[in-house]
């Protein structure tokens, strides 16, 4: 016996309202900070004699006065892919993701970033029921947060993060059986083509550390509510692209990545 489900316009557009208030939200509060940029002075480059102020608050804890960022604001961009969920998949795991990203350094305070990927699931638990997801992309939009954004070794940091995610996943749940109160166990049975639309945030800390020049390895450790997990009246995802099975909302990354 199997069941089939249709595609819910509904829940895409649900969905998509969440991410883009939790986007413009993003843009509202990065908007604010630029104006709070804007009362400040980082060290301009622009001329001998700022290079020269420039060279001396480089070598010297303090600032001169009236700088409040030791660095440009435009101060670079790095790549780096997500190496824990393949690690993991070398260890048995029977679901994960594949995940890169792009990150912008402003004033080496502020990092913009972006991310995405695909992700899928083939997993099968105690009673043999089997859960299958083709592999589907993710996205993410978010801002870390340096600590140590003056600090005279820029390349070793510390901080914070928030992140948003979106992932559209469609699943099938084979192998079934449901207990009837006359016909006594009835199954197999299958559920296909379940479709979620689901939107999570990140909120965690980071490190990162330079190994070699350009090269850097960075861990960071996140809580992940659901703000819309995307549901259907078949049941819930048991597991999403980019943020993993359901079943947990800690999350984990090791990160390597290349500075521009």
């Amino acid at each position: 016996m199997k069941r089939s489900t249709s595609y819910s316009n509904t829940e895409m557009q649900t969905a998509v309202r969440w991410l883009l208030r939790w986007a413009m939200m993003l843009c509202i509060l990065a908007v604010g900070n630029m104006q709070l940029w804007a009362q400040g002075r980082s060290i301009p480059t622009s001329s001998s004699v700022q290079a020269e102020v420039e060279e001396r608050s480089m070598s010297d804890d303090e600032l001169p006065e009236g700088v409040t960022h030791r660095y440009p604001f435009f101060n670079g961009m790095s790549v780096s892919f997500n190496l824990f969920p393949p690690i993991m998949n070398v260890f048995g795991k029977d679901y994960g993701y594949y995940e890169g990203g792009l990150t912008v350094d402003l004033h080496h305070r502020f990092f913009p970033q972006v991310h995405a990927g695909t992700g899928y699931c083939n997993a099968e638990n105690d009673d043999f029921v089997r859960y299958h997801s083709k592999a589907m992309p993710f996205f993410k939009a978010g801002m870390l947060y340096n600590f140590k954004y003056n600090d005279l070794k820029p390349n070793d940091f510390y901080g914070a993060f928030v992140r948003f995610g979106y992932a559209f996943s469609k699943a099938d749940v084979s192998n079934m059986y449901y207990t009837d109160a006359i016909w006594d166990k009835i199954g197999p049975f299958t559920i296909e083509d379940m479709k979620f639309n689901s939107v999570w945030m990140e909120l965690g800390g980071f490190i990162k550390v330079e190994i070699v020049k350009h090269i850097s390895l960075g861990w960071d450790l996140s809580f992940k509510p659901f703000l819309h997990k995307g549901d259907v009246k078949q049941g819930s995802p048991y597991y999403v692209p980019g943020y993993g099975t359901t079943t947990s909302n800690i999350g984990f990354a090791f990160h390597v990545y290349y500075d521009l």
